[in-house]
Formats: structure tokens, C-alpha cells, sequence
């Protein structure tokens, strides 16, 4: 049973922060001008806390963000962009308009929107003062210190309602504690560290009500931030700012009388430049929370404005999408619409061919080519199978049982929920948005059904149409250049095995010559594994103009056995206490196989295992001769390693495309390369695993001239 502190901190996750009503309808007027630019935009959403938060919250997720989380709001404008920007805007003033802040029973959130915005300015004059460089961190951080009473008022308002305006001091802190089991220093912390931001922005919404004396040695924000709050709290009192606060903030006692008329100035003309009435009391008093006003600021919503406003929602994210004209950039946009939309922390768009029963990625970026091997079966073990075939949306939301597949993406996406919801399109593909976010979030979500199917009926109709037009363009479709890319990856990771060894190769000559020894059979390594380059690039390239490369007749099995185990052991390329032998048959057997196929199977497999031993081990390359096996002869070839093992949650998809643990662009590619090979050689391989190691047993067809009577043929 989930505890009441998990249930609080759960539901801080899932909430939707409530914006101050004017500030909306200035949002909405300039993201319909023309003349609404970022700098405007910019400037507005540091006047919001909840606004801010939001911008900060989708910056967050990968599916914006390239690189380091963004650290500001500009940051987070410039990861969006403008375009999207204005759409998820527009969707928070909507939703707020028609939906209403119905939770909160009318509370007035003036008061709350003025001390933000004194601290966020006291903060940002502290941090002038104190030589903090990061002003507009300092900003944001004052613009955020109590965005905690804003999430608990919203996700426990009949607990928090009576508090929302109480003094904000220790005994507040207590109440919440006592009645919440959490308070909103805390609940502030949780949200910002749910984003990822810095830490040190979360901690200074943790510690703003630490006594100062405590925070001596603490980072600069966290005791600015303190300060900025005390300035607020202080500034409209009969005896103004504390000497000893303002000591601390490098302000003289005049200059914090000063700063505390002028606090009061810029509020008034900023609330008169958004259009907010602030009562006289408010006005003349900046410590606001003595001052708890009645007069409702929005109104509550029913399922009839419910319904108008998700219409309104789903048609101005069709307006966005309908201005892509390229099917990969309308499915990159319907996957950032849907973070924007509804709260995904993360989303791809899976799509399947006609005829084909496998779901696998679309147009995905080039930092999430991870997950281009990835493919899901279009039947119902899986939600987006569900999804394709039935046409409503299909949640994972614990403690349903994740399928593999599932479980694999929800630890590449770090979440706990699943939602899959078809695109409906009138072309022959099936296309499917699977997005991650919380098991909160998704719960709150399967209640808005009609708005999942009015996004999936509106974006898959434009998604649909611009694939067509792409076609009679000739522009290849998403699935076509997701295969050249795939085929470029393998590419990029057969060619790096070569160009290892070599590099080792290199170092090993250079040695050798210092110390005056022979190096002609070092050079012929070197050279065969530059050939063995050329013709990887070479077959890419002829596969891709419908052109079949030459291969040799046969490989002779021991000696290639023979020359991959001599070439990782003189070359370096194993780890220090790692240890390689090769194991001849009684007598020699040619497969056939081109000889630099079966040696490009052998360093894939001898690479894995080597990467699996990095404390040490031992791998052997053993040749067991002619076998028979289901009615015909074979030649049996085993990799064998005293690793770890392979866990069992990997088995199943062994030889897939499927995404790795590994480091790396082209992680996961190795086993379904060597399966490939070995099929269009028409041989077999096979696994065996525990924790005393992994066994990897490969059937070879003997070459012609060695080929062996049939079992029972023997006269």
C-alpha cells in the first residue's frame, strides 16, 4: 500500500501548476501576433512561476533536449524553439481557460504571483550585489522558492486550501508536515529535481527557510535565494529589511529601504502593464500572505468546456503540423507535440509497412539511432500492437506485466507508464505515438480518451496526407531512410572491429622496430584487415545498387580459426588478463563461406566476449569437424567464454536489432550482424548461456568438394 509522503510525491509529478489568468491572456494575444518573438515571449514567462516551470519541464525532456539540460529559461526557449513554444503556450493558456483552477476552490493567486515576483527581482539585485554572475539563475531561482505551496494547494486542496496565505514561516512549515507530511520547501525541491535541473536550483528552494547563519558555507544561490525571500517577506513591514539581512546582502541600510520603495514600484507597473488589478492592501503591504483575498480568479469548467477546450487544443497543433511538408519533419513535430500536449517525459512514433507484422521506429533523431534496431510485433502482446489494431489508446500502468520489449523501453525511457495511441491515416501503414511518463500522469490521462483520439484521428490524417504527397514527389519515405541509416550503422560498426585492430597492430610495430625484430607478418595482418575495410565499404555499396559482390569459394575453417585468435592475441586488442586458443578439427574442412565472412563473424563474437571479461578470462575457438545435424552434414564451430553469462531477459532477442546496455552510437548491432551473415551463408547459430559463461555454436554448410555422403547413405 503506497504511503501518504509516495502519494504526495507522486502526485507532485503529475501536476499541472495553475498560471496566473492575465499573464495567459497576454501569452495568447502575442503568440497570435506575428510580432510575438522569443524575446517577448521570454520576457512574459519570467513573470510566471507555474509558466516557467512548465518551459522548464519540456525542455527537460530528450526529446527536446541536445546536450546538458538546459540551466535557464532562455536555455529551454532556444532547446524548443520558437514554433513550439508558442504551441505549448497556447495549450497551457487553453486548457487553464476552459478547464479552470476548479482544485482550488477560488483561491485568489495574486498574493502568491506578488511575492514571486518581489523575491525573483530582491534575488537577482542580491546576486548585483553579492557578484553572483548568473543573475537571471538567481532570477529564476526567487521566481521559484515557493512554487511548493502552488503544487500542494493544486494536489491536496482540501488539506492546503485554509494555508495558501498563512505567514510563510516556520510554523507553516510545521502545519504541512504535520498535515501533508511534506512541506512546500520540500515539495518545490522534489519538482525542480523531477526536471533534472541543477541541483543546486533545487536546493535553493529546499533551504530558503534554513536561518541564515546555517547557510555561511552553502553554494551562493541557496544563501541569496534565502536572502531574496527574507527581503520580500521584510519590505513592506513597518521596520523594513533586517540590518543584519541586509548586512549579509551587501546592501547598507539605505540602499535596503531604497530597494524595498522600488520593489513596490516595479510590481505596481508590472501588474499594470499585464493587466492585474492589485488591491490597495496588497499594494501598500508586500508581505502578502497576511492578506487572504476571496474574489475567485477563474472560474471552473464542466465536460462541455472540457470538450470545446480539447477541440480548441487538438486544432492548433493541427495548424502547426499541417506547416511540415516533409513526413520525417511532421513526425519529429507530432512526437514534440505530444510531450507538449500531454506531459510525456519522452515519445517516438513506431510505424509498420503494409504486409508487415512488426511495428519499428520512424524518424528518429540522430542521438536516438539507439533505438532504430528496435522492433515490436503487431499482435496484442504489446500496447502498440493493441494500439494499431484496435484503434483506441493502450496503457502499461504497473502492476500490469510489461512485455520484453516494454520493459526494454521503459528502462531506456526511465519511466514507469506506457501509452500507445494509433495515428489513423489513409495510407496502408500502421503508425503508432508511444510515449513514456509517469504512472501518475498516465492514470490522469486515460480519463481524457476523446482528446487521445482526436490528436491520433487529426495528426495521422496530416501525417498521412504529406506521405503521399512525398510519394508522387519521389521523396523516400520514413521507413526507407530508416533502413539506409540502419545499414550506414552496421556499416560504421563492422568497419570500427578493423580499424581496432589495426590501431593495435600499429602500436605493436612500433615497438618492434625500436627493438630491431622482424615485422613482415605484422604488416600482412595490417594489410588484410585494411582489404577487409575496403570490401565492408564495398558491399554497402553494392548491396545499394542491387549489385552482388564475388565471394571467395570456401574458407579453410582452421586456419581462420587459427588467424582470428593470432590476431587478437599479438595485436593487443584483449584485456590484460584475457586469454585466447584456438582448437583445430582431426582433419581439415573447408565451409562454404567467403573466408573474410567467417573471419568478420569470428572477431564480432570474439569482440563481445572480450568486452563481457573485463576482470579477466578465457576464450577458446574450437573446430569440431564434420557433424551431423537434421538429416545433412554440417561443419561445428563454437566461441566459447568463461564471462558472466547473458541475462535471460536478453535470450529471447538475442540475434535482434535490439537496444544494448553498451556504450555507443551502434550499440546492439554485432549479434544481428554475425546472424545475418551466417544466414545469407546459409549456415546457423546458436546460444547457450549461464553464469559460468557463453557458448556460441555456429553450423557451417561444407564446401562442394568436401561435401559428405548423407546420413543412412553409406553402403
Amino acid at each position: 500500500m503506497e504511503t501518504p509522503v509516495l502519494d504526495i510525491q507522486r502526485r507532485l509529478m503529475a501536476a499541472s501548476l495553475p498560471a496566473l489568468p492575465q499573464v495567459l491572456v497576454q501569452l495568447i494575444s502575442h503568440c497570435e501576433s506575428e510580432e510575438g518573438g522569443m524575446a517577448t515571449l521570454a520576457e512574459l514567462l519570467s513573470k510566471d512561476a507555474a509558466l516557467a516551470t512548465k518551459v522548464l519541464r519540456v525542455a527537460a525532456s530528450p526529446v527536446y533536449r541536445r546536450g546538458p539540460v538546459p540551466a535557464n529559461l532562455e536555455q529551454a526557449l532556444t532547446a524548443i524553439g520558437i514554433d513550439m513554444v508558442r504551441t505549448l503556450l497556447l495549450t497551457e493558456s487553453v486548457y487553464q481557460t476552459f478547464n479552470g483552477f476548479a482544485t482550488t476552490r477560488g483561491i485568489d493567486l495574486r498574493p502568491f504571483w506578488v511575492h514571486a515576483i518581489a523575491t525573483a527581482i530582491s534575488a537577482r539585485a542580491i546576486a548585483e550585489k553579492l557578484g553572483y554572475v548568473q543573475l537571471d539563475e538567481a532570477y529564476l531561482a526567487g521566481l521559484l522558492h515557493d512554487i511548493g505551496r502552488l503544487a500542494l494547494v493544486t494536489i491536496a486542496p482540501d488539506e492546503y486550501a485554509a494555508n495558501f496565505h498563512a505567514e510563510d514561516d516556520d510554523a507553516l512549515c510545521a502545519t504541512e508536515e504535520r498535515t501533508l507530511e511534506i512541506t512546500h520547501p520540500e515539495a518545490g525541491a522534489l519538482l525542480i529535481e523531477g526536471l533534472a535541473l541543477d541541483s543546486f536550483l533545487a536546493d535553493s528552494i529546499r533551504y530558503h527557510h534554513e536561518p541564515l547563519e546555517r547557510l555561511q558555507t552553502a553554494h551562493p544561490l541557496v544563501r541569496l535565494t534565502a536572502l531574496a525571500d527574507a527581503f520580500a517577506t521584510h519590505a513592506g513591514t513597518v521596520d523594513g529589511i533586517p540590518p543584519t539581512v541586509a548586512r549579509i546582502a551587501g546592501f547598507s541600510q539605505e540602499e535596503a529601504r531604497e530597494h524595498a520603495r522600488t520593489l513596490g514600484e516595479q510590481i505596481a507597473h508590472l501588474a499594470a502593464s499585464l493587466g492585474i488589478d492589485i488591491p490597495k492592501e496588497i499594494r501598500s503591504a508586500l508581505p502578502v500572505w497576511r492578506t487572504g483575498l476571496a474574489t475567485p480568479s477563474i472560474f471552473g469548467g464542466d465536460q462541455l468546456n472540457e470538450k470545446v477546450r480539447d477541440l480548441i487544443l487538438v486544432s492548433k497543433t493541427a495548424e502547426e503540423l499541417r506547416k511540415f511538408h516533409d513526413a520525417n519533419a511532421c513526425t519529429r513535430a507530432i512526437v514534440k507535440s505530444s510531450v507538449v500536449l500531454f506531459g510525456f517525459s519522452d515519445a517516438i512514433v513506431l510505424s509498420a509497412s503494409a504486409g508487415s507484422d512488426v511495428l519499428t521506429p520512424a524518424a528518429l533523431e540522430d542521438d536516438r539511432m539507439r533505438l532504430s534496431g528496435l522492433s515490436l510485433p503487431l499482435d496484442e502482446g504489446n500496447i502498440a500492437g493493441v494500439a494499431a489494431l484496435h484503434g483506441m489508446a493502450a496503457f502499461h500502468i504497473p502492476p500490469r506485466v510489461a512485455s520484453v520489449v516494454e520493459d526494454q523501453l521503459l528502462r531506456f525511457f526511465k519511466t514507469d507508464a506506457l501509452v500507445a495511441l494509433r495515428l489513423s491515416s489513409s495510407t496502408d501503414k500502421s503508425v503508432v505515438l508511444l510515449g513514456a511518463m509517469s504512472a501518475g500522469q498516465a492514470q490522469l490521462l486515460r480519463n481524457r480518451q476523446h482528446l487521445l483520439g482526436d490528436f491520433g484521428r487529426q495528426s495521422g490524417a496530416i501525417l498521412g496526407q504529406t506521405m503521399q504527397h512525398n510519394e508522387k514527389a519521389g521523396v523516400p519515405d520514413a521507413a526507407l531512410a530508416s533502413e539506409f541509416q540502419l545499414a550506414a550503422r552496421r556499416v560504421a560498426h563492422e568497419v570500427n572491429n578493423p580499424l581496432s585492430i589495426i590501431k593495435n597492430y600499429l602500436t605493436l610495430l612500433d615497438r618492434k622496430v625500436d627493438s630491431g625484430q622482424a615485422i613482415g607478418g605484422d604488416l600482412s595482418v595490417v594489410a588484410e584487415e585494411v582489404d577487409r575495410v575496403a570490401q565492408i565499404v564495398n558491399d554497402f555499396a553494392q548491396e545499394h545498387q542491387s549489385q552482388q559482390a564475388q565471394p571467395d569459394d570456401s574458407a579453410d575453417v582452421n586456419g581462420t580459426l587459427a588467424h582470428a585468435a593470432r590476431m587478437f592475441s599479438d595485436s593487443g586488442s584483449l584485456h590484460p588478463e584475457v586469454r585466447i586458443a584456438h582448437h583445430a578439427s582431426r582433419e581439415p574442412v573447408r565451409a562454404a563461406i567467403d573466408s573474410r565472412v567467417l573471419n568478420q563473424i569470428l572477431v564480432n563474437l570474439v569482440k563481445n566476449a572480450n568486452e563481457a571479461m573485463a576482470n579477466g578470462g578465457r576464450i577458446d575457438l574450437r573446430n569440431a569437424g564434420l557433424v551431423p545435424r537434421d538429416g545433412r552434414h554440417w561443419i561445428a564451430v563454437s566461441v566459447i567464454d568463461t564471462g558472466p553469462g547473458i541475462p535471460d531477459t536478453l535470450m529471447p532477442r538475442l540475434f535482434s536489432q535490439m537496444v544494448s546496455a553498451k556504450d555507443g552510437p551502434n550499440r546492439g548491432l554485432g549479434l544481428s550482424i554475425v546472424h545475418d551473415l551466417l544466414t545469407k551463408a546459409g549456415g546457423k547459430i546458436s546460444c547457450r548461456s549461464s553464469n559460468a559463461g557463453t557458448v556460441f555454436d555456429i553450423l557451417l554448410r561444407p564446401a562442394p568438394f568436401h561435401a559428405h555422403p548423407e546420413p543412412g547413405e553409406r553402403g
